[in-house]
């Protein structure tokens, strides 16, 4: 087969490529044709999207409630517990935020970071306020004074 031949047997090849790929229909020629579009799922989503229309329509009656994350930033914790023991750290950490959450009325944080397990006080904005609560919890547990520092987080805003 010549130069010429592959050529033109190249051009006719394109050529009827470009002419059926223009006689497929788009998606926005099949809709405007009929107007509508049919969707083919699964039961089991179907049945989800209608339960969750439903607590829609249950909920627009009454007063709408927005749920945000809570807003995050730059500041201070006391951390008042870290150890990485495999069988005991667990618990002595839950131990300790219980500790915590009796005596004072400051969220208590319970974090795993492999290896280490630790619990972390408060929410503050100011090194003064972490050192301030340090100090409140430093006397009222003096066997947990060793443990206590003041750690950079990112906190909770109140």
């Amino acid at each position: 087969m010549n130069v010429l031949t592959r050529q033109l047997l190249a051009c006719v090849v394109l050529t009827c490529g470009v002419t059926a790929y223009a006689e497929l229909p788009t998606i926005a020629d099949a809709l405007n044709s009929n107007g509508s579009i049919t969707v083919v799922q699964p039961e089991l989503l179907n049945n989800r999207l209608r339960a969750a229309e439903h607590v829609q329509q249950e909920t627009s009656d009454e007063a709408i409630v927005e749920v945000t994350a809570p807003k995050v930033r730059a500041g201070y914790r006391v951390q008042i517990f870290d150890d990485n023991n495999v069988r005991t750290a667990q618990k002595e950490a839950q131990s300790r935020k219980q500790q915590i959450e009796t005596r004072f009325e400051l969220p208590v944080y319970v974090t795993f970071s492999s290896p280490y397990w630790r619990v972390k006080v408060g929410d503050f904005k100011t090194r003064g306020e972490a050192e301030a609560a340090m100090a409140e919890i430093k006397e009222a547990f003096p066997s947990m004074a060793k443990s206590l520092r003041i750690v950079r987080d990112r906190i909770n805003q109140r």
